[in-house]
């Protein structure tokens, strides 16, 4: 039992580098503005940064962000949230999969937050309040857009007003996933035990169920022709963004038996994200047997081997 006058065991507070950090958070200040690399930002800084400096950096991003670089306020919370939960959780080793599951819960509710504060303050049904908002969207994007004939505006409009939170889920993922590989692939985390380093992920595997509900849904979303079609497509797209993390996972191992130098390989993940995105996600339908593959799983090898050992 520890008695009042007993000395306390002293503290040691790391020291921080004070230019490091302002610098760090007008990265997050970047990040959060694009919204993409918002969590790729804030894995950095936890990698960079002990607590509480990690956290205070992603704060003053967000801080930074909303009143010098004028970004929506909605936007700067759903950032800052989602970011600072996905940091946190690699900081922690949460199991990829679970990580995965709690962000897109955790990014989902952050998202009908901020639509319940908005319709509260107008006044509105949240209802009333989400057509609102999305037909000023639209209509934004319309008017400074020089393709405007081309573009079918009306079925835009349906599409983001129906499959609005799946697209959203999947971005989520998306960018979930681009940043805990940037963190591996550039050599954020070092440690080869730790659950998000490049070897560890690349062990990563998504559950088959999911490519069976994913080939489901593919075929669903073609054949429902009533308004159940945008539900079958927005499930769609959310797989899709699963699939895309399988697929990407086959193609470091592809990349990695070929021993492909870390500078070209950055490039091919670059393209592959911006420009071969479905290149990816039929990569990852097509996992099992790559993976089979790779590792060199085949019968009849093994049927030969047990004939020649009887």
């Amino acid at each position: 039992m520890r008695v009042v006058n007993d000395k306390q065991d002293p503290v040691e507070v790391k020291s921080v580098d004070l230019f490091a950090l302002i610098s760090q958070m007008f990265l997050v200040s970047v990040g959060v503005a694009t919204w993409v690399f918002s969590p790729m930002v804030m894995v950095l800084s936890h990698c960079r940064f002990a607590n509480p400096w990690s956290k205070a950096a992603g704060l003053g991003g967000a801080i930074l962000a909303l009143l010098f670089l004028e970004v929506p306020l909605a936007q700067v919370v759903l950032a800052f949230v989602v970011g600072l939960f996905v940091a946190d959780g690699v900081e922690r080793q949460v199991k990829p999969f679970q990580l995965i599951s709690q962000t897109l819960a955790v990014a989902m509710l952050s998202a009908l937050a901020c639509l319940v504060w908005g319709a509260v303050v107008q006044g509105q049904a949240l209802s009333h309040f989400w057509m609102n908002w999305v037909t000023t969207l639209v209509d934004r994007v319309q008017s400074g857009n020089a393709l405007q004939k081309t573009v079918n505006w009306a079925a835009l409009k349906d599409l983001i007003l129906f499959e609005g939170p799946f697209l959203y889920l999947s971005a989520t993922l998306m960018t979930l996933w681009i940043s805990v590989g940037a963190a591996a692939h550039f050599g954020w985390i070092k440690e080869e035990s730790n659950l998000y380093s490049s070897k560890s992920l690349k062990t990563f595997r998504v559950p088959r169920w999911v490519s069976l509900v994913f080939i489901v849904s593919f075929v669903g979303q073609l054949v429902v022709t009533s308004s159940y079609h945008y539900v079958a497509g927005g499930i769609f797209r959310v797989l899709s963004g699963f699939m895309f993390i399988q697929g990407s996972v086959c193609l470091a191992l592809l990349l990695e038996q070929r021993k492909v130098r870390s500078g070209v390989r950055t490039l091919i993940y670059s393209m592959a994200t911006v420009l071969g995105f479905y290149a990816l996600v039929g990569m990852g339908i097509m996992s099992p047997w790559i993976l089979r593959k790779k590792n060199r799983v085949s019968p009849q090898i093994l049927r030969t081997n047990l004939e020649e050992q009887t």
